[in-house]
């Protein structure tokens, strides 16, 4: 569907403040907070308590004491959203049990049908005579009120994750005047339009997403002070609807994949415009199935359902491809093939939610089957030390139970093998008939531990995630060092984490499909997380999006790549598909539906994945071609010619760094030609390479940075870093190690620093020098550069990396220098160079220059 996000996301987050506020009355209400009324009271603030409303208010006053009133709060405003969101949903389609609309009337205008039809409506559990009573009285908010409780009542049955049962002590929550024109329904049903609402059950994640963006870009000012991502952080900051095409993209080359491999003659692939076609070389190992009912897909950090939902339209075509009848797909595809697991309640209830409507989409009588979607809520499990006499299997196993007590932290990344499922089973066994209350309540606690571990110690033949983007400096203490441990290889960013638990999730002859940060494919922090990629397991297709590929956020936020792994090593060349330099989201989705209907439009790839190992730090460098990978083959590198070297990093750059215009002239060293010379002189400020704008050849030269001392003030911050320091003010060549576009590297005479931006390589002979300035800057280089620094990060690692093929240079050698000189005379030109000596267009005596003036000075240094 198409959203107005803009519109949709202005709606929730009005609506959330206005049940919040609501929330907060009703607590206030009932004197629900530390210090009030007592639990067991049956008069609050005047107000007479009826005995189910003394045991509501008890539930509350319990929660609040366990979690804290503002989690309660968020929770019960949380709760209604969600119910709200549901029941407009089906109210729109006609799907309500009762038959009748709660939040607009039958023609789709303000008010409540059920409210004008009370009288005549036919629900299960309604009290005609208090209908009759509030109808008489005219109070059409507490009709409303008990109409609308009463409707939750009956969909607990049949959306039970949804829809707790009646006597909840949420009911108490409810927010008053919900139907005022400034209330939240008015606001849901007139600021989203119905069609919007009847276009697909994707516009409830999308709900979702926005409810709790307020609540994500808290967090993530949270990180730029410091913080770290705690247990109830996670789960809000890294929720993130995926578009669409992005779903299907996946989803199809991978379930869709399956099965074209066990049916080639299926006409799946109408109904699927993102499907890779296979190479000449099919596949050879893979699931064999014979019936859909064998198929089993799973996504680890499910969300609201937005590829589960994709994932069972996709299933439901191929059940009825083979002949079965809507309504007995729609219950086998959430008995057997669909399963999700999430950290937050909140979304997992959406998620069940969207796929019950799916499935009512195919079966008009589902929501009386009584099946639910096996979508796990992965809670922590924590017992007292009164209970582990109670489970001594699981007590040998502290790491087990220490991970279960952080579940809602590590969630689907928590390994389950058979021998800890087994363990948990011998413990049930040993507690059966158990009636001791520490013995009663380590059962409660197995049951629930062994439906959160039962899923996540299964195999399943596809997997396919969103998984959660989060760095691990990002993280809380325990869950950095639980990831780090857990996942070696890959504990730098959770979604790289999830790449790595997708292996030991699928089946061997499965697939691993999941939107990630490109990060994995070139940091040299995951070199060996390609390296586990690449020698068991296979890139079957990559459509690699860069940035702005989720419309919904604006900016250079994240790159990503979305990538579909074969779980077992295979000779079969990947496809890949470079939409990185294509700019909206909408044109990545065109570039890719044109490369699949033109495989020579120019940016569609194959490559064999062995290929990558020819290239150092074996990044994901698909586009290359053989020629380059040749090249590649050389055993000289630039390191051999020229020292690439970081510089230092000042850890407080306002202070230590100035343009050499703001500072004393008469203690700016300008020749000194090593770090004990600057030491021993009396000079204070002393030029710096530190990158800056895109100029090749000679530059940029406008820095100074305080070294007074040996740079004593400065080693003094906390955020200092060294450099190598025996090479300070040698001659040499520097470049800025960032950059927005391609590499720019230029001549640094004696004198320089290099600031850790600013980085720098040396040599002892000046042809090296000349040499590596002029195979930088030219095209062969940033050609190269593109494999070994596809993110733009110049650092001397990928650039001490380039191949060189030895040769006689003595030709080029002239033209560098003259390349030097021209832009050196360039630059002097401007007033901003400390050689300036005149305008081209005006005379001025050369005398005038900083350089004449200082070579004047008596007694300085």
């Amino acid at each position: 569907m198409t959203v107005n996000g803009n519109a949709i996301k202005a709606c929730c987050l009005k609506v959330r403040s206005i049940l919040e506020a609501g929330v907060e009355v009703q607590l206030a209400r009932y004197d629900v907070c530390e210090g009030g009324a007592p639990a067991g009271a049956e008069v609050v603030k005047g107000i007479p308590l009826s005995p189910e409303e003394t045991a509501q208010r008890d539930e509350l006053l319990f929660l609040c004491a366990q979690r804290g009133r503002k989690a309660l709060l968020d929770q019960a405003a949380y709760t209604w959203f969600n119910r709200i969101v549901a029941i407009h949903f089906m109210e729109v389609r006609g799907w309500l049990p009762s038959g009748v609309r709660m939040f607009t009337r039958a023609d789709g205008s303000a008010g409540s049908q059920a409210v004008d039809e009370a009288l005549d409506l036919q629900m299960d559990g309604l009290e005609p005579m208090r209908v009759a009573e509030l109808k008489a009285s005219g109070d059409d908010e507490a009709l409303f009120r008990y109409l609308f409780l009463l409707q939750c009542e009956q969909l607990h049955d049949c959306l039970p994750d949804v829809f707790e049962p009646v006597g909840s002590a949420m009911e108490l929550l409810l927010p008053q005047g919900l139907l005022f024109k400034d209330g939240p329904v008015m606001h849901m049903v007139s600021d989203i339009p119905e069609e919007d609402w009847t276009d697909g059950v994707e516009i409830v994640g999308w709900m979702y997403q926005y409810y709790v963006s307020e609540r994500k870009d808290e967090v993530f000012a949270g990180f730029k002070k410091g913080k770290k991502a705690e247990r109830d952080d996670i789960a809000p900051a890294t929720q993130l609807f995926t578009p669409n095409w992005i779903v299907r993209y996946l989803t199809e080359n991978s379930l869709g994949r399956l099965w074209m491999l066990n049916r080639p003659g299926s006409k799946l692939t109408e109904s699927m415009p993102y499907f890779v076609k296979p190479d000449e070389d099919h596949e050879t190992e893979f699931k064999h199935v014979t019936s859909p009912e064998d198929i089993s897909l799973v996504d680890p950090a499910c969300g609201s359902g937005h590829i589960l939902v994709y994932a069972f339209d996709l299933l439901a075509k191929i059940y009825e491809e083979e002949g079965y009848r809507a309504r007995d797909a729609a219950r086998l595809i959430l008995e057997k093939n669909l399963s999700g697991m999430e950290i937050d309640p909140r979304a997992a209830a959406m998620a069940s939610f969207a796929l019950t409507m799916k499935a009512r989409e195919l079966d008009s009588r589902f929501l009386r089957r009584g099946v639910k979607p096996r979508i796990t809520v992965l809670s922590r499990v924590e017992f007292e030390p009164e209970e582990l006499q109670y489970i001594p299997n699981l007590s040998a196993r502290p790491q087990l139970l220490d991970a279960v007590a952080h579940l809602d932290e590590c969630g689907s990344l928590l390994t389950v093998t058979k021998d800890d499922m087994d363990a948990l089973a011998g413990d049930l066994a040993s507690l059966a008939g158990e009636s001791t209350i520490f013995g009663g309540s380590a059962v409660e606690k197995l049951e629930l531990m062994r439906a959160e571990l039962e899923p996540l110690g299964r195999s399943y033949d596809v997997v396919v995630a969103n998984p959660p983007y989060m760095g691990s400096s990002s993280l809380g203490r325990w869950m950095s060092a639980w990831v780090k441990k857990r996942y070696p290889e890959a504990y730098r960013d959770l979604c790289t984490s999830f790449i790595d638990r997708g292996f030991s999730l699928s089946r061997t002859d499965g697939y691993s499909a999941m939107v990630t940060m490109q990060s994995w494919m070139f940091l040299g922090s995951f070199e060996r997380l390609r390296g586990k990629i690449l020698r068991g397991h296979s890139i079957s297709s990559m459509a690699h999006l860069g940035t702005r590929a989720f419309g919904q956020i604006a900016g250079e936020v994240v790159s990503t790549t979305a990538t579909v792994f074969a779980n077992a090593k295979s000779e079969v060349r990947g496809a890949y598909f470079r939409l990185v330099d294509m700019g909206s989201e909408a044109e990545k989705r065109e570039g890719l539906l044109e490369a699949l209907a033109d495989p020579d439009c120019g940016w569609f790839y194959r490559a064999a994945a062995d290929a990558f190992g020819a290239i150092p730090g074996s990044p994901i460098a698909y586009w290359a071609s053989d020629a380059m990978l040749h090249t590649f083959a050389s055993e000289v590198v630039l390191r051999d010619v020229t020292r690439p070297r970081s510089g230092f990093s000042t850890g407080d750059n306002e202070r230590f760094i100035h343009s050499w215009w703001e500072v004393n002239l008469v203690r700016l060293g300008l020749s000194c030609s090593s770090l004990a010379e600057a030491n021993s002189s009396a000079f204070t400020w002393f030029p710096l390479n530190k990158g800056g704008n895109y100029r090749r050849w000679f530059g940029n030269n406008t820095l100074v940075v305080m070294w007074r001392n040996n740079a004593s003030e400065m080693k003094k911050c906390s955020g200092y870093r060294s450099g190598c320091e025996s090479h300070y003010f040698h001659e040499g060549i520097t470049w800025g190690s960032i950059s927005s576009s391609t590499i720019s590297v230029r001549y640094s005479p004696i004198g320089y620093m290099p600031n850790r931006k600013g980085a720098m390589a040396y040599s002892n002979r000046r042809k090296d020098i000349l040499f590596s300035l002029a195979l930088l800057n030219s095209s062969v280089a940033s050609s190269l550069l593109s494999f070994l620094a596809p993110t733009l990060d110049f650092s001397e690692g990928p650039v001490g990396s380039l191949p060189i093929v030895p040769g006689d240079c003595s030709e080029i050698m002239p033209l560098v220098e003259s390349c030097i000189a021209e832009s050196k005379a360039d630059y002097d030109s401007f007033e901003t160079s400390w050689d300036f000596k005149r305008n081209p267009l005006l005379y001025v005596p050369d005398e005038l220059s900083l350089l004449s003036w200082r070579s004047k000075q008596d007694g300085v240094g």
